[in-house]
């Protein structure tokens, strides 16, 4: 918001009540009411009620001049908003405002002592103060200073058992980033993605991180997630193309180029498993596998048994774990196909890596093996 966008009796009104000396009981209330209606009409009824509140009962003088520097700062008068926190002797106040009023005329090195003296005791400050002033040094291109104003915060969040919310993981995530502290970064991107699974900026930087560390099916999984929520994006592709590239996943990547996948040649250590492993299994998991013949032998036996079985009887719904597939798209391709012989809905979800608490609870899981017959049970 600029100054212009502001009334001139306004403007007078906010700087009267920043240079009345006389006590603040005798300042005329029709000034707080004034900035009151301001405030009501900006749409800030929290700050609207505190200025109607001290047009009846006046505020300290010392919270006076911190709530009249923030709103000088809002309007980036960063020259009135230090006018107001200078006393009488021309000492200016050590306070969060004073921060902010340094920040903005790029006085780093006195920011710099000014937070270490403030964060000796910090106060309990807002998210929206807190992370303006994690802004001002990301501006200043200090993310350190920016850390360390949030580490109490962080904290004392961890003491409490408190989830923190989206802004402050992307923003110590980023800040994390910055400072090339990967591994700590990463952890905040996860909570970040946990707190609003549904945005595609966290699960971006998860793929960039797995792509550092050569986690190429990490990479795929994140970049495929992005492109589940937002088809058009425009850097997930190239992701993508790189996880599966470094996984070696040939027919995966012919299907994203657009041509014709290789047929797969017979697998001649393959021995199909005897019928009665397939007996009442509705949940199924496959770890390391790029073929779905396996697949195709479970629907079968699902078909016959549905076929026999009572229509009242409660059954499990079906579900099915594609883990850590070598040709991820190629596979699923192949399951969607066979999924149309189906005459039952199923759950099928893809993931990178064996993971017990999600796939834990499989009835049936069963594992890619190199000598014969081709897989092996594991056992939950």
């Amino acid at each position: 918001m600029s100054n212009g966008s502001v009334p001139s009796d306004l403007q007078n009104a906010l700087k009267d009540l920043g240079t009345h000396s006389d006590p603040l009981e005798e300042v005329d209330p029709a000034l707080f009411e004034q900035v009151a209606r301001w405030r009501r009409a900006c749409g800030d009824a929290e700050g609207a009620a505190t200025w109607q509140t001290w047009s009846l009962i006046p505020p300290e003088r010392e919270e006076l001049k911190r709530n009249l520097s923030q709103l000088w700062l809002n309007l980036d008068e960063t020259d009135l908003a230090a006018q107001i926190l200078d006393d009488e002797s021309g000492r200016q106040d050590e306070t969060w405002e004073k921060l902010t009023v340094l920040l903005k005329q790029a006085k780093l090195s006195e920011a710099t002592t000014l937070q270490k003296k403030l964060l000796s005791n910090p106060p309990n400050l807002s998210i929206q103060t807190l992370l303006a002033l994690v802004e001002a040094w990301k501006q200043a291109e200090n993310p350190q200073q920016a850390v360390d104003l949030l580490q109490p915060m962080l904290l004392r969040i961890q003491r409490r058992n408190e989830i923190p919310s989206t802004p402050v993981c992307n923003t110590v995530a980023q800040l994390l980033d910055e400072l090339k502290r990967f591994d700590e970064a990463e952890q905040w991107w996860l909570r970040s993605h946990r707190s609003q699974p549904h945005h595609t900026w966290p699960l971006m930087r998860l793929a960039r991180h797995a792509l550092r560390k050569k986690q190429f099916p990490i990479v795929f999984h994140y970049s495929t997630e992005v492109l589940n929520r937002e088809p058009d994006h425009r850097f997930a592709p190239d992701l993508q193309h790189k996880g599966l590239a470094g996984m070696g996943a040939s027919k995966s990547l012919a299907m994203i180029q657009g041509e014709t996948p290789p047929q797969p040649k017979p697998d001649p250590h393959f021995q199909p498993p005897e019928p009665e492993l397939w007996h009442q299994c509705r949940q199924l998991a496959l770890v390391g596998f790029s073929e779905a013949t396996l697949i195709e032998q479970w629907f079968k036996a699902l078909a016959e048994e549905t076929s026999a079985t009572n229509p009242s009887t409660p059954q499990l719904p079906l579900k099915l774990w594609l883990v850590a597939s070598p040709d991820p798209l190629w596979l699923k391709q192949q399951v969607e196909t066979l999924q149309s012989t189906l005459d039952q809905a199923i759950d099928i979800e893809q993931w990178p890596s064996w993971d017990p608490q999600r796939h834990g609870t499989a009835q049936l899981i069963l594992e890619f093996a190199a000598e014969s017959p081709g897989w092996r049970q594991q056992h939950s």
